[in-house]
């Protein structure tokens, strides 16, 4: 009798473990470039900035096919302090171990120079694009790409005048883990 009952609560949690819907953390590492633009007495620069990055996350599998999730990303700018946080779903495509998925980003993104009084913030939004592999149940790895247009600005004034800057873009290729509970 012991033994069918060890073996029911056996079967009963592996269900709950394998079950498609979770909470999961995720992390990935990857390369960020953003594009931005200075204007200073109505003359225009663009300049390009690019980094590694590294992202946290922590989401919610609603089926196999679903998923939304926090996230923050450090990046690393030259000369700056760069983040961007915010939340994101993704749809993942069939039911096999390796899933492409696409999803939507919203967030606040923040640039701050180091040897400017800056803090050029505001809304990013966009998308990525990505294939999940699912390595047992619970751990899967991705790769993919991340695209935020921007809305992140801030001006400075001095003697020469007033210049302002732009976050136009943030690009994102990627590398990572998820863990399913």
């Amino acid at each position: 009798m012991k033994k069918i009952i060890i073996a029911t609560m056996l079967v009963g949690a592996s269900s709950i473990v394998a079950g498609e819907h979770g909470v999961y953390i995720g992390a990935d590492i990857g390369n960020t470039s953003g594009d931005f633009k200075i204007t200073l007495n109505g003359s225009s620069q663009t300049e390009s900035d690019d980094g590694g990055s590294q992202t946290l996350k922590l989401g919610y599998y609603f089926n196999a096919n679903n998923r939304a999730a926090v996230f923050y990303q450090n990046i690393n700018a030259d000369g700056a302090d760069a983040h961007n946080f915010g939340v994101g779903y993704d749809y993942l495509i069939g039911n096999h171990d390796f899933k492409p998925f696409i999803g939507l980003m919203i967030g606040q993104g923040s640039y701050s120079l180091n040897d400017l009084p800056l803090d050029i913030s505001g809304m990013t939004y966009g998308g990525q694009l990505g294939l999940n592999y699912t390595v047992y149940e619970g751990l899967s790895f991705e790769a993919g790409y991340r695209y935020f247009k921007s809305t992140m600005e801030d001006s400075i004034s001095g003697p020469g005048g007033t210049a302002n800057f732009e976050i136009e873009s943030l690009a994102n290729w990627f590398v990572g883990a998820n863990y399913k509970f």
